[in-house]
């Protein structure tokens, strides 16, 4: 079964989500709500990259204290 891990930076600090999504666009929806209830309304991504190029571990940046990334984990 594949689900997606979430992970960010705001504001410089690290947040690790416990909850795992579905999708990877389900956990995108999930940290911009985050960020518009809590920290950074006009959040938007400038770049993405895949970490150690595995295109199931994407970092999305708005700015360097800014950031989430999507890994993908299967069971």
């Amino acid at each position: 079964m594949k689900k997606y891990r979430l992970e960010a930076v705001i504001d410089g600090c690290f947040k690790k989500f416990d909850r795992e999504f579905a999708s990877r666009s389900s956990a995108i929806k999930y940290i911009y709500g985050y960020y518009d209830k809590h920290y950074l309304p006009e959040f938007k991504i400038n770049d993405e990259y895949m970490v150690n190029d595995d295109k199931h571990d994407i970092d999305y940046v708005d700015d360097y204290d800014n950031r989430f990334r999507i890994t993908r984990v299967i069971y």
